[in-house]
């Protein structure tokens, strides 16, 4: 390693080269194990948590090392993540590639001394790219209807309060899970982009703070007081809200699907304006951070109404005012 790793990502303190290679593989290992376990772990009830750590461990691994080397440490972590996950294994190595494709473009954009806004997303794009390609795949090659299947499982599950409870009349599972999957399919766009946006933002969360115990530096994300969004989106915003109402009629059409899919994104992005002008307020202010930090919870406690906050902070200069 040389004393400190070169270039952008870069060691914050400088060890002798005869131990920073010794804690730098000692790590390595504690590091390929968390990633077969946590690999392993997607076999688990726990899934819905560890799904958010997978990425974390490719990334500190691959910036530790040349492509080389990480790949050689990729081997066994298949090896181990197949064999613990029992008849689950292949269906787990697939996912792992799932997983290593947006690691390796983070920890690469990391290594090149990238913002994390840019490395933020690339992960999402790809992402986002490998979710439908996926789906894609699936109804193809399998012919499989995501809806009728995830009809089919809903109602099974509701029959049994169906079954066992006078509160509910004959057929309300078949129409619940019917109408909850009408209401799945018309908002899967939004769901797909949203589940890509958590795991990569936590992915790099993650993975900064564990690259920083580490010794290495990565580049963090603007600053919450900074985030602001263009204001073109106010209009672009009202414009779908209008399209949503005059359309009622046209249900389950494209234009249909996409007005109401755009509008809980952008409702998405003003909840996150919103949350940008607490820490804004909060830094003019000179309030302790933590008061930021309490404000933020009732803005995602309560986001169907909150989001207007950042909508009119993107509409008006709000932030002039308060600091006059």
């Amino acid at each position: 390693m040389g004393g400190a790793l070169q270039g952008p990502l870069r060691t914050v303190r400088t060890y002798p080269q005869e131990v920073n290679r010794l804690n730098i593989s000692w790590k390595s290992l504690v590091w390929s194990a968390a990633a077969a376990l946590l690999l392993s772990s997607l076999a688990t009830p726990l899934n819905f948590l560890t799904v958010f750590l997978i990425m974390p461990a490719f990334i500190v691994l691959f910036s530790m090392f040349d492509v080389k080397r990480f790949a050689l440490h990729l081997i066994p972590i298949g090896v181990v993540a197949y064999f613990l996950s029992g008849s689950w294994g292949p269906a787990i190595v697939t996912l792992a590639f799932f997983f290593l494709v947006p690691s390796i473009a983070m920890g690469h954009l990391y290594k090149k001394g990238s913002s994390a806004k840019s490395a933020v997303t690339a992960g999402f794009v790809i992402i986002l790219a490998q979710v439908l390609l996926e789906l894609l795949l699936f109804s193809a090659l399998y012919n499989i209807d995501l809806k009728a299947e995830l009809t089919a499982q809903l109602a099974n599950n509701l029959k049994q309060f169906e079954t066992t409870s006078d509160l509910f009349p004959a057929g309300w599972a078949v129409d619940t899970a019917r109408a909850f999957g009408d209401a799945v399919m018309m908002l899967l766009p939004t769901l797909i982009m949203l589940f890509a946006f958590l795991l990569t933002v936590t992915a790099h969360g993650f993975s900064r703070l564990a690259l920083r115990k580490i010794g290495i530096d990565a580049p963090a994300l603007p600053q919450a007081k900074t985030w602001r969004v263009s204001r073109s989106l106010v209009l672009i915003f009202i414009i779908a809200l209008i399209a949503s109402y005059a359309m009622s009629e046209d249900r389950g059409g494209y234009w249909w699907i996409a007005v109401i899919n755009l509008v809980p994104i952008l409702e998405i992005a003003f909840l996150v304006q919103a949350i940008g002008f607490v820490f804004f307020l909060a830094d003019a202010k000179k309030w302790p951070r933590a008061v930021s930090l309490l404000l933020c919870i009732p803005l995602l406690l309560f986001y169907p109404r909150t989001f207007l906050i950042g909508l009119l902070d993107a509409a008006f200069p709000l932030r002039k005012y308060f600091v006059k």
